[in-house]
């Protein structure tokens, strides 16, 4: 089953997720994407927005500010915390578009290979740890209890 986008508009996403989680058989599969606040404030500071990125990086929702369209971020450990709450057993944990947002679009259009170069280095980073930080989303795999 996939949950993708839909914890940053919840009212309660820990219920979002329980909910998803009744929904499937044992063993069955939960695929968890949702924005990831790192990202958000990366974004915000490279676009020199510092002030809004400083709010997003101590907002307990990960907002930037009240003109921000998205309702709640998370950090990879709240995802996993969320999945293993509901009873599932996380699998994984990915980073998803580490670089792909930050990257000017006329980089990837004129320079030859660089959108294929763009892709190889999204899906290296992906698995580590070390940039789930800064992904704009996160994606957490899980599968149900039996």
């Amino acid at each position: 089953m996939l949950c993708h986008g839909v914890l940053e508009y919840v009212d309660d996403p820990a219920e979002g997720v329980r909910n998803a989680v009744a929904a499937l058989r044992p063993g069955g599969s939960l695929s968890l994407l949702a924005a990831g606040v790192g990202g958000a404030v990366l974004a915000r500071a490279l676009a020199g927005h510092f002030t809004e990125a400083r709010h997003a990086l101590t907002d307990p929702a990960g907002r930037w500010g009240a003109g921000d369209p998205v309702p709640r971020r998370f950090t990879a450990e709240q995802l996993a915390e969320l999945a293993d709450g509901a009873g599932l057993e996380v699998g994984a944990v990915h980073g998803v578009r580490v670089f792909a947002d930050l990257v000017p679009g006329v980089l990837v259009d004129t320079e030859p290979g660089a959108a294929e170069a763009l892709l190889r280095l999204e899906a290296a980073a992906a698995e580590l740890p070390s940039f789930h930080a800064v992904a704009t989303q996160l994606h957490v795999l899980g599968e149900k209890r039996t």
